[in-house]
């Protein structure tokens, strides 16, 4: 009987010239990036040095930036105290009694730096709105009521009046 062979597992290749250059010029890159990390840490490390020299040798300027820091936190408290302590009582009342059944609040937009208070409201009729304004125009704390703008809402079936007022407030 004669005797098979077979071979499943072949013996491997021999690299080729071309492989062991590319290994030599793979470590030889290997080698020259890690002389230039190398040399890029020494100098970062020289100059760590330096800028802690020239810290140390330098008058501290920073305590003056920290009054000048708490000049403007100070202020900036102020301010907000200012507002937290701004009363709209006296706006809210005045549009409590000119209160009317016939004109209905849709929205009110305080701006506290101006003394404003700008309002949006719907009435049946132009008048009302004419009446509403002259109303709150009496009223004690408010300095001008103005109609700003008015239109007709021609979507809804009751066409109510839609206005802006803008209310000056007395400081």
């Amino acid at each position: 009987m004669a005797r098979l062979d077979f071979d499943f597992h072949a013996r491997p290749a021999r690299p080729g010239k071309l492989g062991i250059v590319l290994v030599l010029a793979g470590v030889a890159a290997l080698g020259w990036s890690m002389s230039n990390l190398l040399a890029a840490r020494a100098t970062e490390a020289g100059l760590a040095l330096q800028i802690a020299a020239l810290e140390q040798s330098r008058p501290r300027a920073a305590v003056k930036s920290a009054s000048a820091t708490d000049q403007v936190a100070k202020t900036t408290q102020t301010r907000i105290a200012a507002q937290l302590a701004y009363s709209w009582q006296p706006a809210f009342g005045a549009l409590a009694a000119a209160r009317s059944s016939e004109v209905a609040l849709v929205s009110l937009d305080a701006v506290q730096a101006k003394s404003q208070i700008k309002l949006v409201a719907e009435a049946r009729q132009l008048a009302d709105a004419v009446a509403f304004i002259e109303v709150l125009q009496q009223q004690p704390g408010i300095r001008r009521a103005a109609l700003t703008q008015h239109e007709e809402q021609a979507d809804d079936e009751q066409k109510p009046v839609r206005f802006n007022i803008l209310v000056e407030l007395e400081p």
